[in-house]
């Protein structure tokens, strides 16, 4: 446990959260959660009331289309924080799915407990104003690339933004993630390999 407390608080490091108390605080009120891969943390449309921190592992967000086909939106990679609750949840319902694409570890703690500390404190209200910074500076970055550029760019910046990636998951949840086929993404690969 001393091991798994260590990496939360790295990962409480990194947004800002430095003082014993505010890391106290936390710990006391998070749970630290393991997961298999390939299970599922929460699913689209339903209920979910907890803000999540992957401290190890790689998450995948999707999905589903019109076609019952699963749609990749999104990569977690350890030490990071899970897009925030009111971020991800339309009248109380969850915007996508989360699934381990790894074996997992992650903090989950009750949204009313980390809105509480938010509003009392205010070095969780600087983290929680670090969070929103970068989930929305990431989400802008991503938007921009993936309207505007072509398969080749958008894998530039995935395997920029998460570095070995691509030998971590399945290669069909990436060419998802990226708008292309299979077919596509190992063509893609191949291309950029022999240059």
């Amino acid at each position: 446990m001393k091991i798994i407390n260590s990496a939360v608080l790295n990962a409480l490091n990194k947004f800002g959260l430095q003082s014993e108390q505010a890391k106290k605080m936390f710990l006391d009120n998070c749970v630290i959660r393991n997961y298999n891969k390939n299970e599922i943390l929460f699913s689209e449309n339903k209920n979910n009331l907890s803000e999540y921190f992957l401290i190890e592992g790689v998450l995948q967000r999707f999905n589903i289309d019109e076609n019952g086909n699963s749609v990749t939106t999104g990569f977690y990679i350890g030490s990071s924080v899970i897009t925030p609750n009111f971020a991800r949840i339309v009248k109380n319902k969850s915007l996508f799915t989360l699934q381990a694409m790894t074996d997992i570890c992650i903090a989950e703690i009750p949204v009313t407990v980390l809105d509480n500390f938010r509003y009392t404190n205010k070095e969780f209200e600087i983290f929680g104003l670090k969070v929103l910074q970068d989930e929305l500076s990431k989400n802008i970055l991503t938007d921009i690339v993936y309207r505007s550029n072509n398969a080749k760019e958008r894998l530039f910046l995935l395997r920029k933004t998460y570095p070995n990636l691509e030998n971590l998951i399945p290669h069909s949840i990436i060419a998802s993630y990226l708008g292309i086929t299979n077919v596509s993404f190992s063509r893609l690969r191949n291309e950029l390999t022999n240059k």
